[in-house]
């Protein structure tokens, strides 16, 4: 590695300076490549970009192969991306809400792996196209009432009760006077499904607006983020080396909701935290192609304090974040 090589030269020349044989010449190149050292590992990092966008444009392909690309068609409870090819997959509605989909948004799904026998997705808003008019879905905000060991939502809509699945309330918990959203086939009060158990301290409440006839509807607000990541959402994630990828690091872990802690892999640099960083974070990933002969020290953190770690599949953002994905995947968190 180039800053290996940097600092062996270094230390001979420190050596040669203390030593008796040591001269003035020596001792002042000594100094100009102390001086020096942070410009030319700018440089050799600025030069790794002539390899790095053949790669990058690579793996962007690899991932289209996988993703699923379609309209969202809403459901009572979720929704359905179907692709141009036919191939469906199902939005849970905890995703649904939020990211703040439509009906008719264009969404893409990309396979994470398996949680027990449940597919694992990552998605991403790639269009919002505001199209939920067009939708046949109806929905109703209501507490929760209960008479002769029924469950029910008023709903003004069809000025009928809408009975509720036994089997949902368990599921949920509902209590009598809980505020629910109860969502249906326009003119299909069998089909009706409870959508959403509201918490009492929920901000959307305060923002309740009225929609077509005399129901209600929850006012839009803009979603924090447009890539709703099972799996990354709330986890610190330590990314090693890299270095000219920091940004578009930092900017992919955030839109996923979560936080990047970074390190730089070169010999020398900011890492007298380094150890600090490793208890912070969830999962660690190791970059090296960029980074210099310390990932073995900071394996060894990792185990210490005992946290996943992984050696990423390549240096580009996707596959950083990816790598991260499998590591925590695989270990359960």
């Amino acid at each position: 590695m180039p800053d290996i090589a940097y600092d062996k030269v270094l230390s001979f020349l420190a050596e040669k300076e203390t030593s008796d044989s040591g001269s003035d010449d020596l001792a002042g190149l000594h100094d100009i490549m102390l001086m020096c050292r942070d410009g030319f590992m700018a440089e050799v990092t600025r030069r790794q970009v002539k390899n790095i966008v053949p790669e990058v444009l690579e793996e962007e392909e690899d991932e289209d192969e996988e993703r699923v690309l379609g309209e969202l068609r809403r459901l009572p409870k979720g929704g359905v991306i179907v692709s141009d090819d036919g191939r469906e997959v199902f939005v849970p509605e905890v995703w649904v809400r939020n990211l703040g989909m439509d009906h008719g948004d264009i969404v893409s799904a990309v396979p994470l792996g398996m949680i027990g026998q449940s597919p694992l997705f990552e998605f991403t808003v790639e269009e919002r196209r505001g199209l939920d008019y067009e939708s046949d879905r109806v929905s109703v905000i209501g507490p929760v009432a209960s008479h002769s060991g029924e469950w029910f939502v008023y709903s003004e809509e069809e000025e009928e009760l809408i009975t509720l699945k036994p089997k949902e309330v368990r599921s949920l918990g509902l209590y009598e006077g809980d505020l629910v959203e109860v969502a249906y086939p326009a003119g299909d009060l069998s089909a009706a499904r409870v959508a959403w158990k509201f918490d009492p301290d929920d901000p959307y409440l305060d923002d309740l607006a009225p929609g077509p006839g005399p129901r209600k509807r929850l006012a839009k607000k803009q979603p924090p983020r447009d890539v709703a990541d099972p799996v990354l959402a709330g986890k610190t994630v330590l990314v090693v080396g890299g270095d000219l990828y920091k940004d578009a690091y930092r900017l992919n872990f955030e839109r996923r909701g979560a936080k990047l802690l970074w390190e730089t892999g070169f010999q020398g640099g900011q890492g007298k935290n380094i150890e600090s960083k490793v208890r912070s974070a969830d999962v660690a990933v190791l970059v090296t192609d960029m980074a210099s002969h310390r990932l073995p020290d900071i394996e060894s953190m990792c185990k210490r304090h005992r946290k996943p770690f992984v050696y990423a599949s390549s240096r580009g953002s996707s596959g950083v974040v990816r790598s991260s994905q499998q590591a925590l995947i695989k270990s359960g968190k």
